[in-house]
């Protein structure tokens, strides 16, 4: 049996700032019918980054959506048509006024693909020691949070971390021998 499924018909329900909702009909590989409810979203780019003295350096924030604060790695949306290299040295400089000295790809990860199409890039970044002024969004509250290794291995250890994105580059980068 294939696990396939076909569109048969699309429809846009909500036109949003950051993603599009569409309802999508579908034939399965079975030959039976079923309804698709499915985010677009332009994707984003998340990365764990570390100053010279061996520091990381995450964000805090409020998300809305779990309506709490949330300590991550530094994300963010990509432009139309930026480069994920392009979009992650942005949001770094953009929220930490830290300076991308070296960027080493780790992969990509769907952030949930039960519902949305969204895919992150994941990057493990060498900042430059000092920050400069960050450039927050009109709309942004953004913390800087420092870890020294030991913090940051018992946070995720601990599961005090629970952002996806940051687990996940996390892991990457402990495989890759970065971190």
């Amino acid at each position: 049996m294939s696990l396939y499924e076909t569109t048969l018909t699309s429809e846009t329900l909500l036109e949003g700032y950051v993603f599009r909702v569409e309802r999508q009909d579908v034939r399965l590989g079975d030959g039976s019918h079923g309804k698709r409810d499915i985010v677009r979203h332009i994707g984003g780019v998340g990365a764990l980054a570390r100053k010279p003295c061996g520091t990381w350096v995450l964000v805090r924030q409020f998300r809305k959506a779990v309506d709490c604060e949330v300590t991550e790695i530094v994300a963010g949306m990509r432009e139309p048509g930026e480069a994920p290299e392009d979009a992650i040295r942005r949001e770094l400089e953009e929220e930490t006024g830290h300076l991308v000295e070296k960027l080493t790809p780790l992969g990509r990860a769907f952030a949930s693909p039960g519902y949305t199409d969204e895919v992150v890039h994941l990057f493990f970044a060498e900042i430059s020691a000092e920050p400069g002024s960050n450039r927050l969004d009109h709309d942004e509250r953004v913390e800087v949070v420092e870890f020294s290794d030991a913090e940051l291995r018992s946070a995720i250890g601990e599961n005090e971390l629970p952002d996806a994105k940051t687990m996940v580059a996390w892991m990457l980068a402990c495989r890759k021998g970065l971190a």
